[in-house]
């Protein structure tokens, strides 16, 4: 009986060393994705106005535990609507999340969650 329980621990003990490193991959995985969908929500509900439609384009680069990145290119929008979008975002996104917003002529301006409506560049819109 001993035989039988030290042989059904050193299975358990296998297989919680197989299966351990994959399940922590899997949960990681699904922790970024969840991530993931969570900030395009939130960058493609204030960009959902009829007026930008069609001018804008989102891309969200991932690092597994530091600053997410979100970056948005605004093509054909003027000065005050780049303006608005960045003071509409820089109030939801949360304070992990590194934003670029890339404008009209030379224009880009990034700002994280931390730093409510304080840009750390912006280049000179022409």
């Amino acid at each position: 009986m001993a035989e039988l329980l030290t042989s059904i621990g050193k299975l358990a003990i296998g297989f919680l060393g197989i299966a351990g490193p994959v399940a922590f991959l899997i949960i990681c995985l699904r922790v970024r994705d969840q991530r993931e969908s969570m900030l395009y929500a939130i960058v493609l509900a204030e960009l959902n106005r009829h007026h930008l439609r069609g001018l804008h384009t989102v891309r969200v680069k991932f690092r597994l535990l530091w600053t997410d990145t979100v970056v948005i290119d605004l093509w054909n929008c003027s000065r005050e609507q780049v303006c608005h979008v960045v003071e509409r975002l820089s109030v939801r996104v949360p304070p992990r999340v590194r934003v670029e917003v890339n404008g009209i002529s030379d224009c880009r301006i990034e700002f994280s969650g931390e730093n409510k409506a304080v840009f750390n560049r912006c280049c000179a819109i022409s």
